[in-house]
């Protein structure tokens, strides 16, 4: 279901064989309207009964090992490391309530559900990675974060803090530079601008640069986003290096956690999500994620402040925090 322009629209995918009979449309017509027009059931908040943050003394260790491997570097700049927050239910968790609880509570973000059985992966990204519309390229460059401050003033004073924090900066910096690199190939026109302004979520605002570019003609949207991702924003700069310290310090395998995540139509636009503040369910068991960058700099305990604080999102919604 998808809302454009005021509308909402209802879109269903099915195989079509060679000897398809119009009743299976008539069919699947019938299916639509009764759903349309079906009473919407009332939601089931979770009951949640356990969220335990994993392995802390273990994260505080890689990451002071990971900042020393920086220091003693001139191969790498920014790792990302990033940990868990193991979840127990007192019954299966409602997808829909999780839906309508993020559009209601996790402004300026791109949500998402993939369902596969009894598992749900979901979440509320600040991250778009790339989005193709006719000839328009479009990206972002989000890293750098501060808490929401609980009133206008101290909101107003994190931000500015964050604008001039010297290490959020420079990881910033890294993504710009990254991007303007990496998508130049693709366009015909890409400026970046210089200075971050805030993108503001309900429990976190980072720094953020929009991007914008007229496509090239020959510009593929899956070929760019092989070329874009992993960013300095989700595995760190240099690339390969930064991927290779993650494999070696981290100890959770992401899965889905980061992922690249979206659409594409037959004509070639789409829209892509890096799949960050993000959990993942099973029946009454899951995770949720969070990740920081780490840079020469960095002092572990603010960054496992950091990550707890980019619990807070999915935490919220599964009850885990007061919505005030």
């Amino acid at each position: 279901m998808s809302e454009v322009g005021g509308k909402v629209y209802l879109t269903v995918n099915t195989f079509v064989f060679p000897d398809d009979s119009t009743k299976k449309w008539a069919a699947m017509k019938e299916q639509w309207e009764r759903i349309i027009s079906s009473d919407v059931p009332k939601l089931q908040a979770p009951e949640l009964t356990l969220a335990k943050e994993l392995d802390k003394d273990y994260f505080l260790q890689s990451t002071q090992e990971v900042i020393d491997l920086i220091n003693q570097s001139v191969k790498v700049n920014k790792v990302v490391m990033s940990r868990r927050m193991s979840l127990k239910f007192g019954k299966q968790v409602d997808n829909n309530y999780v839906l309508e609880k993020m559009l209601e509570t996790q402004e300026n973000s791109y949500f998402f559900i993939m369902e596969n059985g009894n598992t749900s992966f979901f979440g509320a990204s600040p991250e778009r990675l790339i989005a193709i519309n006719d000839d328009t390229l479009m990206s972002s460059c989000v890293a750098g974060s501060t808490p929401r401050g609980k009133t206008p003033e101290e909101d107003g004073k994190l931000g500015s803090v964050l604008l001039q924090d010297g290490k959020n900066v420079k990881e910033h910096h890294y993504v710009v530079d990254y991007m303007q690199e990496k998508l130049a190939p693709f366009t015909n026109d890409l400026t970046l601008a210089t200075d971050p302004i805030l993108l503001k979520n309900r429990d976190i605002q980072h720094l953020y640069i929009r991007i914008e570019a007229e496509k090239k003609a020959e510009a593929e949207l899956l070929d760019i986003l092989q070329t874009i991702h992993p960013t300095p924003a989700l595995g760190g700069t240099p690339q390969k290096m930064a991927m290779q310290i993650i494999r070696l310090k981290e100890e959770l395998d992401r899965g889905f956690y980061g992922a690249p995540i979206g659409w594409i139509d037959f004509d070639g636009n789409g829209d892509f999500a890096v799949a960050i503040r993000s959990g993942l369910i099973t029946d009454a068991n899951g995770y949720l994620y969070a990740g920081c960058g780490i840079v020469a700099d960095s002092v572990p305990e603010e960054e496992l402040q950091e990550t707890a604080v980019k619990f807070q999102p999915m935490l919220r919604i599964m009850g885990g925090l007061k919505n005030d």
